[in-house]
Formats: structure tokens, C-alpha cells, sequence
């Protein structure tokens, strides 16, 4: 999980287009860090999935903060990579940082939510629909601060607006492409590992022991 936010964080800076359709490289990576989310949410409830994203949040800030530092060392005379070309890299992360981190809590708080709401709805059926509709809607949160907060005033209104629908229906795509991974990983720790899954009525569930 950890892995997945600052790989789609640090890359975050790199656009690539296929068929016209223009995004962030980052789009790559963070929808699994989602599908993992939901995966905690299952089996460890509301607290686990909280702690699991304040745990991320802090991976986040210490991951910026080091980059910071490294970028306002001396370069070497000799160093492989000249100062312009890592400020290029990486100085982009101070621009998205704010936007990124604010994008990260909202959508998280908004997935494990809405996520336990479809739960209890359903009595716990239909993993599918909990699984796609938390990513659905929280991704809408986090497609929009992070886009906009990366382009405006780089780039014309309507290219933001275009990559951010993009962005998030390519996300959505992924989210139901990966469902299958969510039964999976539903079969080898319910069935095999013993863990069963919190109730669609507990409330506040922490984590077991």
C-alpha cells in the first residue's frame, strides 16, 4: 500500500498518452493502493483501514521531506545527474504535495465509508458493488485535487478538465478490472488464512487479534 502512494506520487510528474488520451503515469500505481484499502476495510473495519491510511499519510510526509532535503544539497561537480535535471524530476512534488495529500485523506475517509455504508446496506453481499462504488466515488475527490492542483496555470482549463475525466474513468476501469482480485484475495484469507471478515453491523470494528 505504502509502496503504491509514493511510487504514483514521485512519478506523478510524467504524462503519457495512448489513443489520445493523456495522464499522469501516477494513475499507473494508485488504483491498487484502493483495491487494497478495500481489502483492509473487509477484514479489519473502519479503525484498521484508518490506521492503515494515517500509517500512508506519514510514509507521504516523510518521503516529502526527504526529497526536499535531497534537492537543496549541493550538487557535486561531478555528479551524474546535474541539479536542473533532478529540480525537473522532482520539484514538481512541492507543487502536487498540498494538493496530493488533502486529494489522499478526503478520498481515503470517503472510500472506507462509503465502502462499511454498502456493507451494512447489503448485509454484507455483493462484494463487487462496495468494492467498485467506494473507488467510484471517492476517486472523484482525488482525480480532481490532484489534477487541477498539478496543471492550473500550466496548462489551458480545458486540457485539466480533459486529462482529469480521463484520469478517472481510467481509474473506474481499473477498479472493475480488479474485482476479480478482490474475490480472490476474499478465498485466500477467509478460506485458507482463517480470518473472517468484520460484520456488516459492527460498528467502529477494530482490529482483531
Amino acid at each position: 500500500f505504502v509502496t503504491c502512494l509514493r511510487v504514483a506520487d514521485i512519478v506523478a510528474g510524467k504524462y503519457f498518452e495512448v489513443w489520445g488520451i493523456e495522464m499522469s503515469v501516477g494513475t499507473v500505481a494508485f488504483p491498487i493502493a484502493f483495491l487494497l484499502t478495500d481489502i483492509v476495510n473487509e477484514y479489519y473495519g473502519q479503525s484498521g483501514a484508518r490506521l492503515m491510511t494515517a500509517i500512508g499519510m506519514s510514509m507521504l510526509v516523510i518521503g516529502f521531506g526527504i526529497i526536499t532535503a535531497a534537492r537543496f544539497m549541493p550538487v557535486a561537480a561531478l555528479s551524474p545527474i546535474p541539479q536542473p535535471a533532478f529540480d525537473a524530476v522532482f520539484g514538481l512534488s512541492a507543487r502536487l504535495f498540498g494538493a496530493s495529500l488533502m486529494a489522499y485523506l478526503i478520498s481515503q475517509v470517503l472510500d472506507i465509508y462509503t465502502f462499511h455504508v454498502v456493507k451494512r446496506l447489503t448485509a454484507s453481499r455483493h462484494l463487487w458493488l462496495r468494492a467498485i462504488g467506494s473507488t467510484a466515488l471517492s476517486q472523484i475527490i482525488d482525480t480532481i485535487f490532484v489534477n487541477f492542483g498539478a496543471n492550473v496555470g500550466l496548462r489551458p482549463f480545458g486540457d485539466i478538465a480533459s486529462i482529469t475525466l480521463d484520469s478517472y474513468l481510467y481509474k473506474l476501469a481499473v477498479a472493475v478490472a480488479l474485482t476479480p482480485l478482490c474475490y480472490l484475495a476474499h478465498e485466500i484469507i477467509t478460506r485458507r488464512m482463517g480470518i473472517q471478515p468484520v460484520p456488516h453491523d459492527a460498528r467502529g470494528a477494530g482490529i482483531p487479534t
